[in-house]
């Protein structure tokens, strides 16, 4: 869809509006960062404006998709974070 929108010259606009996704061990056996990868790839590749809006919390993984976009904007009571530190 994204090599779509680069051709057709639309602006890309996506929002934040999740938890950061959990980093431990179960989490790394099935898999959940593989996925994330060759979206950005494919997002640092395009030649259109991406527009990253966060509507709610920004972490951990969307914080390198964040990245990614030209332009980002974070709503008033927003959370955006690289890191998260739980205390068990």
């Amino acid at each position: 869809m994204m090599k779509y929108v680069d051709r057709c010259v639309f602006p890309i606009v996506t929002f934040a509006d999740t938890p950061v996704i959990f980093v431990d061990l179960r989490s790394e056996e099935i898999g959940q960062g593989e996925p994330i990868a060759p979206n950005l790839r494919a997002m640092f590749e395009l030649r259109v404006p991406i527009i990253k809006i966060v509507t709610n919390e920004g972490g951990s993984g969307k914080t390198l998709a964040i990245r990614c976009a030209n332009k980002w904007l974070i709503l008033e009571n927003s959370a955006f974070y690289v890191a998260r530190c739980d205390r068990n």
